[in-house]
């Protein structure tokens, strides 16, 4: 219950941040973590989860995500360049 709890957070909060900072998708439910996303987003959001399973502080799980955000940001752009290159 506590690790469910601290997956989750007050209100859902946790939850809701990982999800705004990867854009995965979290469901928690008994004991099983679902995340749906993309290949970057799923690493991140498993390496968020994983560490609050852990017992890291939640603001160090934010600190990481927020560095990796970025990363998520750029790998989007670099997908769609190649086609953008082909119409002109």
């Amino acid at each position: 219950m506590r690790v469910k709890g601290r997956l989750i957070g007050e209100k859902g909060k946790t939850r809701k941040m990982i999800e705004e900072l990867t854009e995965a998708y979290i469901s928690v439910f008994g004991h099983t973590v679902a995340i749906i996303g993309e290949h970057l987003q799923l690493e991140f959001a498993k390496k968020a989860v994983l560490m609050l399973i852990k017992g890291s502080q939640h603001s160090s799980v934010y600190k990481f995500l927020g560095r990796k955000r970025n990363l998520i940001k750029k790998s989007k752009f670099s997908i769609w360049k190649p086609f953008l290159f082909e119409e002109e």
